[in-house]
């Protein structure tokens, strides 16, 4: 009795084996679509580009960028989460804002990370607190000096939109650093930097890859970055944490997603296909000069990352009191 419960476990076993082998050495059946839920020309779409190229050899199989904006990123990711779970729906979003949009919206018709199976984080980027040059406070605790000694809300700051990252992270500062900074929201981050250069606002939270070309000709400052440590792209720009603000840190982190149930050795192959990408070394220089900080994990971890963020940014959301239908 014994023996036949073994045989017939074995046999189970190696039935499941095979199935996820044969899943894997059949993948990709068809075309593979890489989802960026932001328009084209941001950083997310840059990624997805760069990926889509490379895995196209590696997996022998066309992979097309298809960007699908709208509702801070949620309706791309929902057609990810409603996709078959056969990995040729891909999602290339930023962790941050997944899990920020988790506590923003309460409507959303998805829950991150119960629906996406994280596949690999890829690269990270900052957040940086960036000012025309004309404004006088040159470092966080001028900054903080010049918001208390004027009324609330006198010194504004820009960002991508109501309920971004960029945003978020100026409540956080106002929040740890007691002031009042008046948030401006835009729609995107070019017109926000567009009135910044222009001198219309003071200063705007940003992606730094998206303002370094601008602070290496001075028509911009930085004030500092919401890392935990500076950041190897601009290392002269000190940290909120250095500066005498440790709860003041965060960082855009880039994940590939695909829908919950995708087979595992699928996953596998991206994941495995996605650190080879980032070994080569003509993508790391485009990444580097892009303003990207390399950093390949295992699907586990991403999804670990995912629920720390969730639990991380859901009081941080709730007490800023934005919200979003």
């Amino acid at each position: 009795m014994r023996t036949r419960t073994f045989l017939h476990l074995l046999v189970l076993a190696l039935a499941v084996g095979a199935g996820g082998a044969r899943a894997q050495a059949g993948y990709p059946a068809g075309p593979v679509r890489i989802i960026v839920p932001q328009t084209a020309g941001g950083p997310s779409d840059v990624l997805g580009r760069l990926f889509a190229q490379k895995l196209t050899e590696s997996l022998g199989k066309p992979v097309i960028v298809e960007n699908k904006p709208g509702a801070g990123g949620n309706i791309g990711t929902e057609y990810v989460v409603h996709s078959k779970p056969d990995g040729l729906n891909l999602l290339v979003n930023i962790s941050g804002i997944l899990a920020i949009n988790q506590a923003l919206y309460k409507q959303l018709p998805f829950d991150a990370s119960r629906d996406l199976d994280g596949v690999a984080r890829v690269v990270s980027s900052q957040l940086v607190l960036v000012a025309h040059p004309s404004f006088a406070p040159n470092n966080i605790k001028e900054l903080v000096a010049a918001a208390k000694a004027q009324p609330s809300g006198s010194i504004s700051y820009g960002s991508a939109g109501t309920g971004s990252p960029q945003h978020v992270g100026g409540e956080l500062l106002n929040a740890k650093a007691g002031i009042k900074l008046n948030h401006v929201p835009y729609k995107g981050a070019v017109p926000a930097l567009q009135d910044l250069v222009g001198g219309q606002i003071p200063l705007a939270i940003v992606g730094l890859p998206a303002v370094l070309q601008n602070m290496k000709a001075g028509k911009l400052k930085a004030i500092a970055v919401f890392g935990a440590t500076r950041s190897s792209i601009a290392p002269e720009v000190p940290t909120f944490v250095e500066s005498g603000f440790p709860e003041i840190e965060m960082e855009l982190a880039y994940g590939i997603f695909a829908a919950k149930g995708t087979p595992r050795p699928v996953v596998d192959r991206l994941n495995q296909d996605l650190g080879a990408i980032l070994k080569m070394p003509d993508v790391r220089e485009k990444l580097l000069t892009a303003g990207f900080e390399v950093g390949h994990s295992s699907a586990a971890d991403l999804d670990a990352y995912l629920r720390s963020e969730i639990q991380k940014w859901r009081p941080i959301v709730r007490d800023s009191g934005a919200t979003a239908d």
